[in-house]
């Protein structure tokens, strides 16, 4: 027998026709705390509809913002009972209910799957809760299942969005036959609590899937270079990817706790550190094999060089310090922990962009004021171009598709900055080769390849001066 009572309309105030002061007395009062589960996969063709599991920023939000959703639950005490539909998506939002109700200090049964949850059958519901004899019972189920019960209770219903809660008091007086039955006329709506926006947690879920796979290449990378430290490019793809990662790390700095971040931040800049000069031996080596009147003794004197320092690098890479450095720091960009109030909220889409652009615009007015006579400036500035363009190239699906033209632009800067670091690099490095006891024609090409290296950057800084002037005039 359906229960008409879900299809009436519900005076707020009280009703002439409502419970006799007998029957009130004889009721019994329960709480009644329904809730849609989590944000879900989207359904696939190839999969069934109750397999759908929560997606990681719906399980996100759900953890942080359900221990601060429940405090508006009042108890006496005694267990909760917990009650899912037994599609795969509740009952994962039920457990995650459960804790964090127990986070809250009350006490919950284990969940319990009711098939009529999943039917969306009210009769069959109306049925079991009658029978219950529970105080306080959570209910984890479907739309619109969940606000067709409020409304049938109060005569309407809030939109329940996912993660959603309603809290209500409802009182159960014998009928005719014998058996509990639900009474809408005194029923109340205690409490409301609208879920969580599951895309603001999407967000960090994505820096922090971004930022665990660098994480795994440099991984990768490390032991390629350790399996085959003579393959430069190994090296090369390590302290890429190394400085890739420190530039991530960085970009989240407003959101992750200040002292992981430092910590992960210094880890990485000192690895990178060890790899500087092996890096400026390899450009000096690659323009060196390039040059057609480089002399073989130049061309082998260029390549013992930077071999000898691979082989510093991978000892220093081996120690069990940097082992065990890196194994932290590693461990700590795998496992971000953001500020609680970012956990708490989340992170909208729009307050990363507001920090990218911001970023871009820094870097933008710097390429625009820069003077190539400033050694240090050019290389600093350089470095943030670069950390630009990781941040765009590494998180186009929260930044937008624009990112990419804003990537290819900053890796244009940075080529052309990195040629005048990279001229400079050389001159320091061959006026560092000159002070040796080397073989007169080892000494005569380098001082030949100074003077290219010379020419090069006196001519980018000739250019830059006169772009400079236009800018004034």
């Amino acid at each position: 027998m359906a229960r008409s009572f879900l299809l009436t309309c519900y005076d707020e105030f009280a009703s002439p026709n409502g419970l006799s002061p007998a029957h009130r007395e004889a009721a019994v009062k329960k709480t009644l705390v329904l809730m849609r589960h989590g944000k879900a996969m989207p359904y696939a063709q190839d999969q069934e509809d109750a397999e759908r599991r929560l997606t990681e920023a719906g399980r996100a939000a759900l953890s942080a913002r359900l221990p601060y959703m429940l405090r508006l639950l009042e108890t006496t005490g005694d267990a909760v009972r917990i009650w899912s539909s037994p599609a795969k998506r509740a009952r994962q939002t039920a457990e995650l209910l459960r804790k964090a109700l127990r986070e809250n200090r009350v006490p919950a049964k284990k969940v319990k799957t009711h098939e009529c949850l999943w039917e969306q059958d009210i009769d069959w519901f109306l049925d079991e809760l009658s029978a219950s004899k529970a105080e306080v019972i959570f209910v984890v189920g479907h739309a619109p299942f969940v606000e067709d019960v409020v409304e049938g209770f109060m005569g309407a219903s809030p939109s329940f969005s996912t993660g959603a809660l309603g809290c209500l008091e409802v009182r159960l007086v014998d009928g005719d036959d014998g058996q509990s039955v639900p009474t809408r006329e005194d029923a109340r709506l205690l409490w409301f609590a609208q879920g969580p926006v599951a895309a603001d947690w999407n967000t960090l879920v994505q820096l922090q899937a971004t930022i665990t796979a660098t994480a795994e290449r440099i991984e990768d990378r490390r032991k390629a270079f350790f399996a085959d430290p003579d393959d430069i490019e190994t090296i090369h793809r390590f302290r890429t990817n190394t400085r890739t990662l420190r530039s991530l790390v960085a970009f989240i700095k407003p959101w992750q706790k200040a002292e992981q971040n430092a910590e992960a931040q210094a880890i990485l800049r000192e690895v990178v550190r060890y790899t500087s000069r092996q890096r400026e031996l390899d450009v000096l080596e690659k323009q060196v094999s390039a040059d057609p009147d480089a002399s073989p003794k130049l061309v082998a004197f260029c390549k013992k060089e930077a071999a000898r320092e691979r082989a510093k690098v991978l000892k220093i890479l081996r120690s069990k310090r940097v082992t065990k450095l890196f194994k932290r720091a590693m461990t700590s960009v795998k496992s971000i922990a953001w500020k609680k109030c970012i956990a708490r909220r989340g992170l909208p889409q729009d307050e990363v962009r507001e920090r990218f652009d911001a970023l871009v615009e820094s870097v933008s007015a710097d390429l625009a004021a820069l003077d190539l006579s400033d050694t240090e400036r050019t290389h600093d500035v350089r470095k943030r171009a670069k950390r630009a363009r990781y941040v765009a190239e590494h998180n186009i699906d929260i930044l937008g598709a624009d990112a990419v033209a804003i990537a290819e632009g900053m890796n244009a800067h940075q080529d052309s900055l990195g040629e005048v670091c990279d001229a400079r690099a050389n001159i320091r490095l061959i006026d560092e080769f000159l002070l040796r006891d080397l073989p007169k024609s080892v000494v005569r090409d380098l001082m030949r390849m100074r003077e290219q290296n010379v020419a090069f950057l006196r001519s980018a800084l000739h250019e830059s001066e006169g772009q400079n002037q236009g800018k004034e005039g």
